[in-house]
């Protein structure tokens, strides 16, 4: 009999949902109130979140928003995990805190996006 083979990228059964493999895309992180801090690329997804590599290593607040170019969507979340540039970001619970339009998505999305300076 053969030992079962582990899928490397999913083995930790540590693990409450499982992350899916994502083409590696670019993204923004942002204050809750939406205000620019760094681009990132997204690695991972879950049900439950995203890992994240900055582009700086910043610091950042317990409570962001990250905007995924590839979906076109804004959404909440809070830092529970960082490794010097990588971060792991659960997202919050309830739709409304997914953005897919409005003043926030508007500043963030696009190629040349705003840079607010009010909190």
């Amino acid at each position: 009999m053969q030992p079962e083979k582990l899928d490397p990228y999913n083995h930790d059964p540590r693990r409450e949902k499982q992350r899916r493999r994502t083409v590696l895309r670019s993204g923004k992180i942002a204050t809750i109130n939406g205000k620019f801090i760094a681009d990132c690329q997204i690695y991972d997804r879950s049900e439950k979140g995203v890992r994240l590599r900055l582009s700086l290593n910043v610091e950042l607040p317990e409570h962001v928003r990250v905007f995924d170019d590839e979906q076109n969507i804004l959404f909440a979340g809070k830092v529970v995990w960082r490794n010097a540039k990588e971060i792991g970001v659960e997202f919050a619970e309830g739709e409304q805190n997914i953005e897919r339009h409005g003043k926030r998505h508007a500043m963030l999305s696009g190629k040349y996006y705003a840079v607010s300076t009010n909190e």
